[in-house]
């Protein structure tokens, strides 16, 4: 009985241990692996992997901005800038991408993440190269290319419960103005891409490819992936990323107001767990306040709800939400008018990033995590 009860304790004990480690941020935990083999196999494990993610994505100091500069051209390194987002003070970390092949890049375009996994292209002189990359572990993986090109796409990914894998998907948006969407998957398991059925009505897109902050991601939240229709009453397209099944989720009428509209500049992203909808456009000689408007209430069409409305002409045609705070308040990402590049800031004013680069292209929030993508495919 006296063995047992030990034994139950010693257990009891370990699951303490793994409980707190598992709250831990990842520069921690690696410096635990060399603690002992039990420690490493155990941060390690899928499981704990899986079980400090769900403690990351509810904890904001796990929440990330990631910056991508100009990379340097005469030696080939790219270097990405992540900073904390859970205070006023701006905390740089310098992340270096190592690249999983002998390319050498002159260029990289950060397209969307999930579960701390990012999805990028880098750009050598044989083309594009899509790969995903983990920040945290620096860890990455080349993925094949999709049949379409992938030069002009929108794209986006996501976790598949029913499966457990992590599927890409990509829209050519060459191919689908005023046309059919022609959508390719791909399931990490599974190693290439296939084509599913086209959906009937286009993607709707920014006229205006030089604008850096353009649309070239796909919305996922409640399991489907979501962007953007194109009709006279724009309504969010759905698709399911177990089932592949598309759906419709209809905006209200205060959302449909572009009688007259010219460049109108709307999208879908997620914030806070909840699917989102931006627009700004020009109508009558003058620009109309970028407006935010969130659904409390998934595919409930009664449940939307404007968040912000902010005045700025740098937020006509440019502006990309990316993260709430706990206070409501929402960090934008905007075109820089001066130079080719962007700048960030809320409905308050600017926000502080890392002086290192300020020649910055792209920025997305990721959340730390252990996931590696050696271990998906």
């Amino acid at each position: 009985m006296d063995i047992v009860d030990q034994a139950m304790g010693i257990q009891f004990e370990e699951d303490i241990v793994m409980e707190i480690l598992a709250r831990l941020p990842v520069r921690y935990l690696f410096q635990f692996t060399c603690v002992s083999k039990l420690w490493k196999a155990s941060i390690s494990d899928p499981y704990f992997k899986k079980k400090h993610l769900n403690h990351a994505k509810n904890d904001r100091s796990s929440q990330k901005l990631l910056i991508s500069p100009k990379c340097r051209f005469k030696d080939h390194i790219c270097s990405f800038y992540s900073s904390s987002l859970s205070s006023l003070q701006v905390v740089v970390d310098e992340q270096t991408l190592y690249w999983p092949s002998n390319h050498k890049p002159v260029g990289s375009t950060i397209y969307c993440c999930c579960d701390g996994l990012v999805l990028l292209a880098t750009i050598d002189g044989l083309g594009r190269h899509l790969l995903l990359w983990n920040p945290s572990t620096r860890e990455s993986i080349e993925l094949p290319h999709p049949e379409s090109p992938f030069n002009d796409c929108v794209c986006g990914i996501g976790y598949d419960s029913t499966s457990d894998d992590y599927k890409i998907v990509a829209i050519n948006l060459d191919a689908c103005i005023d046309q059919d969407v022609s959508v390719e998957i791909l399931a990490l398991k599974s190693g290439s891409w296939r084509k599913i059925c086209k959906y009937p009505i286009g993607i709707h897109r920014v006229s205006g490819g030089a604008m850096d902050c353009g649309m070239d991601s796909l919305a996922f939240v409640h399991g489907a992936f979501h962007w953007v229709g194109l009709s006279r009453c724009s309504t969010i397209i759905s698709l399911n990323i177990s089932s592949e099944v598309y759906g419709e989720i209809p905006l209200i009428e205060q959302m449909c107001n572009t009688y007259n509209a010219k460049f109108i500049d709307q999208g879908v992203l997620v914030l806070g767990g909840m699917l989102c909808f931006y627009y700004t456009y020009y109508r009558f000689s003058r620009y109309v306040p970028f407006k935010l408007w969130v659904m409390k209430d998934y595919g409930v069409k009664e449940s939307w709800t404007e968040l912000h409305t902010i005045q700025g002409y740098d937020l006509f045609f440019s502006a990309r939400p990316l993260y709430m705070f706990a206070d409501g308040e929402v960090l934008l990402r905007c075109r820089h008018f001066q130079y080719f590049g962007s700048v960030y800031r809320t409905s308050k004013g600017p926000f502080e990033v890392p002086p290192q680069c300020p020649t910055f292209m792209k920025g997305l929030v990721y959340t730390e995590s252990l996931i590696s993508p050696k271990s998906l495919i």
